[in-house]
């Protein structure tokens, strides 16, 4: 399986959910077969992660410093098997480059909403993970009446500290949650 992280940059959010779940997978010691990426849908050279990303992942041990921005493209939409989206727009725009993916695209806000909805109802995502991930994405048509309503994650991007930890909070809670953390707080680490 293969989940795919979009943001607008590839430089913030989309960058610390792909270095967070890849840290969080390993921290779990689960063999899985499971590939992490994550891409922009703004067309321009790559770039290194926003410093401030870089500087949050690594208080959790984790390095990002060779990350460079990759922009969305056909091909990489094509290879995922999960996208998720931290903006509504996101979607939009990967709908234009491939109609077909929005049966495999979510919201990021909203997939973690169904996955702890499905852990309060004895559903939780099990190993094999990517099983459980499959599974949830499923789900969420069926289930989505009983979820609150899903947010965009702010981009914090030429914003205040305080925004990239509160963005990145938010984003390493709902890592969390998906892989069947539901205890852990925004302050725990992944390692």
């Amino acid at each position: 399986m293969h989940i795919l992280f979009v943001c607008t940059g590839n430089q913030c959010r989309s960058v610390m959910a792909e270095y967070l779940t890849r840290a969080t997978i390993k921290a779990h010691g689960t063999d899985t077969n499971i590939t992490v990426s994550s891409a922009g849908t703004l067309q321009y050279p790559p770039h290194t992660a926003d410093p401030m990303t870089v500087e949050l992942l690594a208080e959790d041990g984790i390095d990002a410093t060779g990350h460079r921005s990759t922009s969305i493209n056909r091909e990489i939409i094509a290879n995922a098997d999960v996208i998720l989206c931290f903006e509504r727009n996101h979607i939009n725009e990967l709908s234009r480059w491939n109609p077909s993916a929005v049966r495999k695209t979510a919201l990021f806000d909203d997939f973690v909403n169904a996955c702890e909805y499905l852990h309060h109802h004895g559903s939780p995502i099990d190993t094999p993970y990517d099983d459980g991930i499959r599974e949830t994405l499923d789900a969420m048509s069926m289930i989505r009446p009983f979820l609150p309503r899903a947010n965009d994650t702010a981009d914090p991007h030429r914003q205040s500290r305080e925004v990239f930890v509160r963005v990145y909070a938010e984003i390493k809670r709902g890592i969390n949650m998906i892989f069947d953390s539901p205890t852990a707080s925004t302050s725990d680490t992944v390692m």
